[in-house]
């Protein structure tokens, strides 16, 4: 099961898993984002295209950045997580996906 950190979060990935991708916050302690599989699989997808969209992804709400941030909210409305263009090319690297 790969680990890595990026920014303030420690990323884990583990294809096929309950749950899949867990992105943990190192500084504050907590789970800040957990997906399955088939979320997963739709976030490379969503990664490996640099566009301006909103999507649902698991019961959170991701923006992704037309400079290719991105963005994750809880169902409350609440910042989980953000990537800047650096960090979310890491992400994708971590997942396998080829961004452009």
């Amino acid at each position: 099961m790969p680990t890595h950190i990026i920014a303030d979060y420690e990323i884990t990935y583990e294809p096929n898993a309950e749950p899949a991708l867990l992105i943990y916050h190192v500084v504050r302690g907590y789970d800040a984002l957990t997906l399955n599989q088939p979320a997963t699989d739709l976030l490379c997808a969503l990664l490996a295209v640099q566009q301006k969209r909103i999507r649902e992804i698991g019961g959170y709400r991701a923006i992704f950045g037309s400079g290719g941030d991105v963005v994750f909210y809880t169902p409350a409305g609440q910042r989980a997580c953000y990537f800047n263009e650096a960090q979310s090319v890491l992400l994708a690297r971590m997942l396998g996906v080829t961004t452009p």
